[in-house]
């Protein structure tokens, strides 16, 4: 390679790489972060399987297992019967579950729910806004929020039901 070329290719690789590093910067800067724990739950309102408007902000003063999942993702089918225990045990406790569905429609989601005869709250989210909202990557992910909006504990992947017993009762409302 002559010199002129070299020239030319290390100018080349130089703005890339400063392309690449003032990326990253914009993408870290303005897509904010996943609330972890400690954070305040980041407040957001969807419609829900049965048509109406609902925010997270409504359920303050309950322990909320707020779940993201699709009826195509297998995980999320296998923890669908251990939270259908836990609710069913903890709702006339202080505790509640907004199982936020991504981006399907409410047909296939209601179709799911008969089948699995599911009955906790299911919440649609066919923009993914919410979903972009927690930074959620895989699914089935959970975050558990505790009676004042705090989060508490959050899972990426399938939970089992000795699993959802322990965090569950981290998030329950004291009396």
């Amino acid at each position: 390679m002559n010199k002129q070329t070299r020239y030319w290719v290390r100018r080349l690789i130089f703005v890339v790489l400063i392309v690449m590093v003032g990326y990253t910067i914009y993408q870290m800067s303005s897509g904010g972060k996943q609330p972890d724990r400690g954070d305040v739950a980041p407040n957001f309102t969807l419609t829900t399987l049965d048509g109406k408007k609902k925010s997270l902000s409504d359920l303050k003063g309950k322990g909320v297992m707020l779940n993201f999942w699709g009826t195509w993702c297998e995980p999320c089918k296998a923890e669908m019967p251990a939270m259908k225990q836990v609710y069913k045990k903890y709702r006339d406790k202080g505790f509640e579950i907004v199982a936020v569905n991504v981006g399907e429609s409410d047909v296939a989601v209601h179709s799911f729910m008969k089948s699995y005869d599911l009955d906790f709250p299911v919440w649609l989210d066919p923009d993914k806004d919410v979903t972009r909202l927690y930074r959620v990557g895989p699914i089935p992910s959970t975050f558990f929020i505790d009676e004042k909006g705090i989060v508490v504990r959050q899972n990426m992947g399938e939970l089992n039901l000795a699993q959802l017993e322990v965090y569950v009762n981290e998030i329950l409302p004291k009396k």
